[in-house]
C-alpha cells in the first residue's frame, strides 16, 4: 500500500504553505520505487519509522533518507525514491516563496538539491522532528507545524509583488504572460527575473512550463474521459507533442505513463475528483503534485 493524504493549513497560513502531505507506506515483500519528477513547490520532509533510500539518477549506490530534509524546487526528474519496509513521512509544501519568506533561505541554492534540514535551518528542526515523531495522528502533526509556522509568519518577510505573481503563475497553471507580471511589479524584465530566482528557485519562464505541467497532469487525473489533447489545448501547449516533450523533459516518461503512477499514488484523492467530492478551491491548494 502506497497512499498519500492531504490536508490544508491553518488560516493565515494559505500565503506560505500549500499543503501538508502525509505518506505512509505499507510494504508486504517487494519494493516500491517512485519516481519524482519536476516539482514547482519547495518542502521539508520528515521520516518515521524505517528510512527509505534514495536513488540518484547520476549516482551509482542508493543513499539512506535523513530523518529530515529540505527540497528546493526541481526542475527535472533527478531522483527515485525506493521503499523497502513500512514508512511514514509527514511533508510541507510550500507555496512558491513561502521558504524564503518564513526562513530568509536564496532558493536559487536549493534548486535541484535536498539537504539534512538541521543544515540548512538549524537545531530547532530536530527538537521539531521529535515532537512530530510523538505525534499519534496526521491532523495532530498537522496542528503542531501549523502553530510553530504561525509564530515564524508573525516575523516573516512581507509578502511582496514576487510572491504575487509567483502565486498567480500557480493559480493560472503556468498561462500567466511574464511580461505583464513584471510590469505589475513595477520592475524592470532583468530585476524582476532576478528577485525571482533568488525568491522563487528559477527564472519565471521555467517556473512557469513547471506550473503548467503539474496542472495538465492534474487536470487529466481529474477527469477519466478527457484526452491528452484536450489537456494540450485547455493549458495553451502548440499541440500534443509539445506537451509529449514537456512531460519527458520534466519526468523522463510519457504522459500516460506518468498519469499511472500519479494515479497510484494518490488513488484515494483522484476517485473523489472524479465523482465531484473533490474540487480546486480559489487558491488551488487541492491541486496534487508528486
Amino acid at each position: 500500500m502506497h497512499l498519500v493524504r492531504l490536508l490544508r493549513p491553518a488560516q493565515g497560513l494559505g500565503q506560505f504553505v500549500r499543503c501538508y502531505a502525509q505518506r505512509e507506506v505499507q510494504i508486504h515483500n517487494l519494493e516500491v520505487m517512485v519516481p519524482v519528477p519536476a516539482r514547482a513547490a519547495p518542502l521539508i520532509e520528515f521520516v518515521f519509522g524505517h528510512r527509505f533510500k534514495v536513488a540518484y539518477c547520476a549516482r551509482a549506490a542508493l543513499e539512506t533518507s535523513p530523518a529530515a530534509v529540505v527540497v528546493g524546487l526541481q526542475t527535472h526528474r533527478r531522483l527515485q525514491l525506493h521503499f523497502q519496509e513500512a514508512v511514514e513521512c509527514f511533508v510541507i509544501l510550500f507555496q512558491p516563496t513561502g521558504l524564503h519568506r518564513l526562513f530568509s533561505i536564496p532558493m536559487h541554492e536549493l534548486t535541484d538539491q535536498n539537504y539534512e534540514a538541521h543544515s540548512v535551518l538549524g537545531a530547532f528542526i530536530s527538537r521539531l522532528e521529535q515532537r512530530l515523531s510523538d505525534c499519534k495522528s496526521f491532523a495532530a502533526r498537522a496542528s503542531l507545524v501549523d502553530e510553530f509556522l504561525l509564530h515564524r509568519a508573525s516575523l516573516s518577510r512581507g509578502y511582496d509583488a514576487i510572491s504575487a505573481a509567483a502565486n498567480q503563475i500557480v493559480l493560472r497553471g503556468g498561462r500567466e504572460r511574464i511580461a505583464p507580471l513584471a510590469h505589475g511589479a513595477g520592475l524592470s524584465m532583468r530585476q524582476f527575473e532576478r528577485r525571482f530566482i533568488q525568491q522563487v528557485g528559477v527564472g519565471p519562464k521555467l517556473y512557469s512550463r513547471i506550473a503548467r505541467f503539474e496542472a495538465a497532469l492534474d487536470s487529466k487525473a481529474r477527469s477519466s474521459t478527457k484526452s491528452w489533447t484536450d489537456v494540450a489545448h485547455e493549458f495553451g501547449y502548440h499541440d500534443q507533442m509539445h506537451l509529449v516533450h514537456d512531460f519527458e523533459e520534466f519526468t523522463g516518461e510519457t504522459p500516460t505513463d506518468t498519469l499511472s503512477q500519479f494515479e497510484m499514488v494518490f488513488r484515494e484523492q483522484i476517485k473523489a475528483m472524479r465523482s465531484g467530492r473533490l474540487s480546486e478551491d480559489a487558491n488551488g491548494h487541492s491541486r496534487l503534485i508528486l
